[in-house]
């Protein structure tokens, strides 16, 4: 999973794994990175024994606000994409969301910046 942040060494400044731990079938991962923009992605991704699975993306601006942020907790069942949503900044309801794994995730935040930097061009 870790070979996903040398494809996308352009995003980032610097990244470190806060935690990693495997016991089993179980795992966790914990990541903070530093973007180029400055921003901060923090990444929580928990991989159960059972077969469930527990994820949050946050990616929040150089002073500390949301940007956006990914998860799978259950408590918006009627989102179309439940468990899968996310937030984005001064909204009270989550949207549904596809993004479902750091690779999508990772995807996305190329493609935004991408078009940031060609804006005007």
């Amino acid at each position: 999973m870790l070979q996903l942040f040398d494809s996308y060494t352009s995003l980032f400044k610097a990244w470190r794994v806060v935690r990693y731990e495997q016991e089993g079938d179980t795992h966790m991962l914990q990541v903070v990175a530093r973007l180029q923009d400055n921003s901060r992605l923090d990444l929580r991704d928990y991989f159960f024994a059972d077969g469930r699975r527990k994820y949050a993306y946050q990616w929040t601006n150089t002073d500390g606000t949301l940007r956006q942020r990914w998860d799978n907790a259950p408590h918006w069942p009627s989102i179309a994409t439940a468990p899968h949503h996310t937030h984005l900044p001064n909204q009270n309801t989550p949207e549904p969301s596809v993004i479902t794994n750091i690779e999508d995730l990772l995807r996305f935040i190329q493609m935004w910046f991408d078009e940031q930097y060609n804006e005007g061009n």
